[in-house]
């Protein structure tokens, strides 16, 4: 069986004292543009170790994930597009880094998401949804057979009734 190859990308939703963490783009089509910290997921890297990476290298903020807030799927260019939003705990913070990528970052009350000129429109329903009561994540669990800690199982019923 050989598998897809798709375009795989992570990002992380932080919210801390009803604000949450934004990224403004520095260049490319999406310049100016705010949203979550993101990014692609490196060929041999976990999903969750790409989300923490991204955080870390757009905002010098290290984090831990609390959950899985939500899957993007679409196709672009005929590939498979899927795109992850974690939400994550801020461990310690960082400063911006100076890696050309980000060009501000900042915290944002929920009245002030609409004035921002966003990435997509997907970036800014997330961050409406966290910052609106509205956030739930789905939490990972490991299976007793899998122990070696890169081994992640979401699961919203894992313990519900069928019902017919």
């Amino acid at each position: 069986m050989s598998g897809t190859i798709c375009d795989l990308g992570v990002a992380a939703r932080v919210v801390q004292k009803g604000s949450i963490l934004l990224v403004q783009e520095a260049r490319g089509r999406y310049q100016n543009m705010w949203g979550l910290p993101k990014g692609r997921v490196d060929q041999g890297e976990s999903l969750e170790s790409a989300v923490i990476r991204e955080l870390q290298e757009e905002t010098g903020a290290i984090g831990t994930i609390l959950g899985l807030a939500a899957v993007r799927s679409t196709m672009y260019k005929d590939t498979p597009a899927v795109f992850l939003c974690f939400d994550v705990h801020v461990d310690s913070h960082g400063s911006s880094l100076s890696n050309g990528e980000i060009k501000e970052m900042g915290w944002f009350k929920l009245e002030e998401l609409k004035n921002l000129k966003w990435v997509s429109e997907t970036m800014h329903n997330l961050a409406i949804d966290a910052l609106s009561g509205s956030r739930m994540s789905i939490h990972s669990s490991v299976p007793l057979s899998k122990n070696d800690g890169d081994y992640f199982v979401y699961s919203v019923n894992k313990h519900s009734e069928s019902k017919s």
